[in-house]
């Protein structure tokens, strides 16, 4: 009985997490953003050549999203970004550029594949293949997959066209530096969370927020969580959800082309 009841405790804590996250996937009309993320900085043409923005666009209405450049071939994201409704073909990736409305080269989307195991943010990742392969240069470029875990306390580069305090989306790719912690900080900071998830810390008024989802976290030069929730809003003190690369590690290489 006592393993039964911490059953439903947990799941009921992970349902009120749920409850309080809002994932960060936007969706807008075809207006121009302006402004700056949340505690963000203007990143500058080929700073970050693994950093892509995708798109859906429907009904006049465009999804946004980011991602992260492992191949020539592919883009992870993040699994919540896709509508398993839509056709792979509906997606676009652009690359090379830091505007969000010019600049770069687009690849239409050619097959889209989900982790088996997705669900609530758990394994909350997404491989998109492309049409055809990027040209890397020095404003395309992959970005390796991280082997294991990098210390706690370790600073995380997070960088997106997301949510900015004003309103509406960043014009100029934003960037911001969070940090790791342990899992089992994650776990006293945000009740519970899931194996496949991380967090990273933050002070009040830094980090993603809505437009940023799937697009890369990165430390010592390797891709170490994809974003994916926030916590009582853009704003708040409490860590940013990450879906954990190094744990879902093994799935990515199998699925794709990645090193």
């Amino acid at each position: 009985a006592g393993v039964i009841s911490m059953a439903i405790s947990k799941r009921l804590l992970l349902i009120l997490i749920i409850v309080a996250i809002c994932c960060c996937c936007t969706v807008i009309s075809r207006t121009v953003p302006e402004g700056r993320i949340y505690g963000g900085q203007n990143a500058r043409e080929g700073q970050f050549p693994y950093q892509v923005m995708v798109t859906r666009s429907r009904n006049g209405y465009l999804t946004v999203c980011g991602g992260a450049i492992i191949s020539r071939n592919y883009v992870l994201t993040a699994a919540h970004c896709i509508d398993r409704d839509s056709a792979a073909t509906e997606y676009l990736v652009r690359a090379g550029t830091v505007k969000f409305n010019a600049g770069g080269v687009g690849r239409q989307v050619a097959e889209v594949k989900i982790h088996p195991q997705y669900q609530s943010f758990d394994y909350d990742v997404a491989l998109l293949r492309l049409s055809r392969p990027l040209d890397f240069n020095d404003k395309i470029k992959s970005i390796p997959l991280a082997k294991k875990d990098v210390p706690v306390n370790t600073p995380t580069i997070v960088s997106g066209w997301g949510g900015i305090s004003s309103g509406g989306l960043a014009n100029t790719l934003q960037y911001n530096t969070l940090y790791t912690l342990s899992h089992k900080v994650c776990v006293q900071r945000l009740n519970t969370i899931a194996n496949s998830m991380r967090c990273l810390g933050k002070s009040a008024g830094n980090g993603i927020c809505g437009g940023d989802s799937g697009g890369p976290a990165v430390a010592k030069g390797t891709l170490i969580g994809i974003s994916s929730f926030i916590v009582n809003g853009c704003a708040s003190s409490l860590p940013n959800g990450f879906s954990d690369v190094v744990y879902t590690r093994d799935w990515i290489r199998k699925n794709s082309d990645a090193p």
